[in-house]
């Protein structure tokens, strides 16, 4: 079990990019459990989101769920824009008030919206933490469609009675009180004796 829970840490670690999410029919337990270690996640300068769905439940609206929750993949996937290089000489971003501006600066010729190509690239996901997730079967609406997601990431699970089939590797411990117990612990291990990252909303949670 700790050995599980040590490479799970590892993997939280390691990665930048990481989709935390749940079953399709996810408790109140589950859901605070997942909200809060994506709160923390990101404290931790992650890109974690969280993807759930379904209807948040009234008894956690006071943690302002729909500032966590995606309830699709899509903002996931990379958005690209493709120009033939020939037209290309120089390119640079420059970020003015809240918007990010390109700058293609063109070689012996002129650009316009005619010669760009826009297209949704692949799932920019590197590591997935799934709780009470037992199966891909079991996984939330939103990602059952997108099994390419589990296949390019680093998978980890968290279960507290029936035991995982994921793959990858899977924290299983039937005698804790709840899911908010066991991501607790695995919050305690990852800020390390930076315990004021833990704050009142990812505590409540």
């Amino acid at each position: 079990m700790a050995d599980a829970l040590t490479q799970i840490v590892e993997k939280l670690e390691e990665n930048s990019n990481i989709l935390v999410t749940v079953n399709t029919n996810p408790t109140v337990d589950e859901l605070s459990a997942a909200l809060g270690i994506t709160l923390l996640l990101n404290k931790l300068d992650k890109h974690a989101t969280a993807v759930f769905s379904g209807h948040v439940p009234p008894a956690l609206e006071f943690l302002q769920p729909e500032k966590t929750f995606e309830g699709t993949v899509d903002s996931l996937r990379d958005f690209i824009i493709a120009l033939d290089k020939e037209k290309a000489d120089h390119l640079r971003y420059k970020v003015v008030d809240d918007m990010v501006k390109i700058f293609i600066t063109p070689y012996r010729t002129t650009i316009n919206e005619k010669d760009l190509d826009f297209s949704q690239g692949d799932y920019n996901v590197e590591a997935v933490l799934a709780i009470g997730v037992r199966s891909t079967a079991d996984l939330d609406h939103a990602l059952e469609s997108h099994g390419r997601i589990l296949h390019d990431a680093a998978v980890t699970s968290i279960s507290l009675d029936e035991p995982s089939h994921l793959g990858g590797i899977e924290w299983n411990n039937p005698r804790a009180s709840g899911y908010s117990e066991l991501l607790y612990a695995l919050a305690d291990v990852l800020v390390g004796e930076n315990k004021k990252m833990i704050d009142e909303q990812i505590a409540t949670a």
